[in-house]
C-alpha cells in the first residue's frame, strides 16, 4: 500500500487537532498563539517543521531538507525562522556544524584552505586542523544554510496528550495505515481525558525529564534525587505508579552507592513495592531493627504484591525471637505448604535453554506441550474478556492506536456486571473452547495488550482450553480481572498434556541455582489448590563425560 503524498503531515495535524480540542483548556495562552501561528504557516513550511521533527537533529542543512513535496525549501526555511520555529544558520555554533560535514567534506574545506594533512589523518584530526582557522564558521554556515527547531517541546507535549505515553510517536499512524499494525474495532470517546489539569500533565514530563537525565548523566544523582523529592504529590494512580517508580529507582542507585540515608528518603515517599521492603532492609542495615520489624508486621499484614507477603513472613521469621509481635503474627499466620517439587536429571546441558531440555524430558515421558509462560494465560484473559476490554466504557478510549483501555487499571469495577457474566457463562455449560478459537480466528493479528500473537499457536490453544476445566479456569481469569496488571506474570513454564486423553499438568522449570520467585510460588498453590497438577521441575545436569574431547565439551562452566 502507497502512503498519500505529505502523509506525514496529515497524521501529525490529525494529532494536533485533537489533542487540542481535547485539552485545549490546559494549554498555556503562549502555547495556544504557537498553534495559531503554526496553522497560518504555508503547507511547505508545516511539512519541513514535521520533517525535522521526525529526524534526528539537532541542525539540519538546507540541502538535506529537499523533498518532492515541498520543491526548493529555502523560501518555506526562512518563514520558520522569522515565526520563530526554527533556529537560523546565524545561531549555529561550530561545535554543531562540523558533525554535518562527510570526511571528505572536511579533506574539501581543508585543501580550499591550502592545509596539507596526511591522507591517513583520522576525523578527529582533521576537525582539530579546520578549528584552527579563522572565519570557519561564517564559511560553514554560509555553505550549509543548517536551520534547528525551536520550541520542540509544544509538540512533544501534544504528541503526549493525544497518545496519553511516551512510547507512542507519529509512527503508530504509519504502522496502521501500512496494515503492519491492526487495531481493534472501537469507539474513540470524544470526552476522553486521561489529565484533568495541567499540574498532572507538568508531572509526568517532570518524571520523564529526571528518568531521561539520570539515564544520560547518572552523575547528577544528588540534583535529581532532590528536584524528584521536591515533586508536589498528585492523586492520580498513574501519575502516581511513574512517580513512585522512579523514586525506588532512585532508591536502588543510592543503595548501589552504600548511601542508605538517601536511599531511605527516596523509598519513604514510595508505597510501590519494592519500596516497603527496601525500607525495611535499609533500616535494619542501619540497625533500626525494632522500626524494621514495625514495618515487616505492617507488610505481612497488608502486602501489596506476593513479594511484599513472601519477604514479610521470611524477615519475621529471622527475628521473631527479638520481635514478640513477630512471633505472636507467626503463630496465628501458618505458612503457605512449599511447592511440590520433582527433580530430573539430564544427561548434559542443551545448547538451549534449560526449558527446551525440560519440555525434551516431558516428552520422553509420553507427555506433549509447548512453552506456556505468561504468553498463554494471558491470551485467554484477553480472548475470554475481549469484549469487555474493548467495550465503550466512557472515558476508555482516546485514540485509535491503543491496544488496551485507558482505565486499564481500574478494569474491573466499572465492568463488574459483564465480567461476571462472562465468567458465569464459562461455568454454566457454555464451550470455552467456542468463545476462545471464535475470538482468536475473529481477532488474530490485532493490537491486544495481553496478546502476543507470534507467542501463540492455534493448535497448542485448543489443546490447553479443551483440558483446562471451565471452573479453574474461571477461578485464574476471575483473580486477572481484579488487577489485570497485578497478576498477568509468575505463571508456570509448561503447559503438558497427554495426546488421546484429558490429563494435563504445569511445571516451572529451575535450572542449577535458579530461584522460585514470590510471584511463582503464589501461581502454583492457586493452581493446586484449584486442583491442577502443578510442579516445580528442578534440573540438575550429570556431570560431562571423562574422556569426551575438550572441543566437544557442552557442558558451559556447569558441575
Amino acid at each position: 500500500m502507497d502512503l498519500p503524498e505529505a502523509y506525514y503531515l496529515l497524521h501529525f495535524e490529525t494529532l494536533v487537532e485533537d489533542a487540542c480540542g481535547r485539552y485545549g483548556d490546559l494549554l498555556r495562552p503562549e502555547e495556544r498563539n504557537r498553534v495559531e501561528a503554526y496553522r497560518g504557516l504555508p503547507r511547505g513550511s508545516r511539512c519541513l517543521l514535521v520533517r525535522m521533527l521526525l529526524r534526528r537533529g539537532p541542525w539540519f542543512p538546507e540541502q538535506s531538507l529537499r523533498y518532492a513535496e515541498v520543491g526548493d525549501p529555502a523560501p518555506f526555511l526562512v518563514q520558520l525562522v522569522t515565526a520563530g520555529f526554527c533556529l537560523g544558520p546565524d545561531e549555529a555554533p561550530l561545535e554543531a556544524l562540523l558533525p554535518l560535514l562527510t570526511r571528505q567534506d572536511l579533506a574539501r574545506h581543508l585543501a580550499a584552505l591550502g592545509i596539507a594533512h596526511p591522507r591517513s589523518a583520522k576525523r578527529g584530526d582533521l576537525e582539530a586542523l579546520l578549528r584552527t582557522q579563522e572565519g570557519l564558521l561564517e564559511r560553514l554556515r554560509g555553505e550549509l544554510r543548517p536551520v534547528s527547531l525551536a520550541q520542540e517541546g509544544l509538540w512533544t507535549l501534544l504528541a503526549f496528550l493525544f497518545f496519553g505515553n511516551f512510547e507512542q510517536d507519529l509512527s503508530s499512524f504509519v504502522v496502521a495505515e501500512l496494515g503492519h499494525v491492526r487495531y481493534a474495532d472501537y469507539a474513540v470517546d470524544p470526552e476522553a481525558r486521561l489529565f484533568q489539569s495541567r499540574e498532572d500533565v507538568d508531572f509526568l514530563l517532570s518524571i520523564r525529564d529526571l528518568k531521561e537525565e539520570l539515564g544520560t548523566h547518572p552523575e547528577a544523582l544528588p540534583r535529581i534525587t532532590e528536584a524528584a523529592l521536591a515533586l508536589a504529590p498528585h492523586p492520580g494512580i498513574r501519575q502516581q505508579r511513574r512517580y513512585q517508580g522512579q523514586l525506588n529507582e532512585l532508591g536502588r542507585a543510592w543503595e548501589r552507592l552504600g548511601d542508605n540515608t538517601s536511599a531511605l528518603a527516596c523509598y519513604s515517599r514510595s508505597e510501590r513495592p519494592p519500596a516497603r521492603e527496601r525500607r525495611v532492609r535499609v533500616m535494619a542495615a542501619q540497625g533500626r531493627l525494632e522500626e524494621a520489624l514495625s514495618l515487616a508486621l505492617e507488610l505481612a499484614e497488608g502486602p501489596l504484591d506476593q513479594g511484599e507477603a513472601r519477604f514479610a513472613r521470611i524477615f519475621l521469621h529471622r527475628h521473631h525471637r527479638q520481635c514478640p509481635a513477630a512471633q505472636a503474627w507467626l503463630e496465628t499466620h501458618r505458612a503457605p505448604d512449599p511447592p511440590v517439587e520433582r527433580r530430573i536429571v539430564l544427561e548434559h546441558p542443551p545448547l538451549g535453554r534449560v526449558e527446551e531440555a525440560a519440555l525434551e524430558a516431558a516428552r520422553a515421558e509420553g507427555w506433549e506441550g509447548f512453552f506456556a509462560e505468561n504468553h498463554l494465560w494471558r491470551a485467554l484473559f484477553g480472548l475470554v474478556f475481549w469484549d469487555e476490554l474493548f467495550a465503550p466504557v466512557p472515558g476508555a478510549f482516546q485514540h485509535r492506536f491503543q491496544n488496551a483501555p485507558l482505565d486499564i487499571q481500574g478494569f474491573y469495577e466499572p465492568r463488574q456486571k459483564d465480567i461476571e457474566a462472562r465468567l458465569t457463562e464459562l461455568t454454566g455449560g457454555g464451550s470455552p473452547l467456542r468463545l476462545i478459537l471464535g475470538n482468536a480466528d475473529r481477532h488474530w493479528g490485532t493490537a491486544c495488550r495481553f496478546l502476543s500473537w507470534k507467542h501463540l499457536d492455534r493448535a497448542d490453544l485448543c489443546a490447553a482450553v479443551t483440558r483446562i476445566p471451565p471452573a479453574l479456569l474461571a477461578r485464574v481469569l476471575g483473580t486477572m480481572a481484579r488487577n489485570p496488571l497485578a497478576f498477568d506474570s509468575g505463571f508456570p513454564d509448561l503447559f503438558l498434556y497427554r495426546p488421546g486423553d484429558e490429563a494435563w499438568s504445569l511445571w516451572e522449570i529451575k535450572g542449577p541455582g535458579d530461584a522460585l520467585r514470590p510471584e511463582q510460588a503464589w501461581w502454583l498453590e492457586q493452581f493446586r489448590a484449584a486442583g491442577a497438577s502443578a510442579w516445580v521441575v528442578r534440573v540438575d545436569w550429570k556431570k560431562p563425560v571423562a574422556s569426551r574431547p575438550a572441543f566437544l565439551d557442552t557442558s558451559f562452566g556447569y558441575p
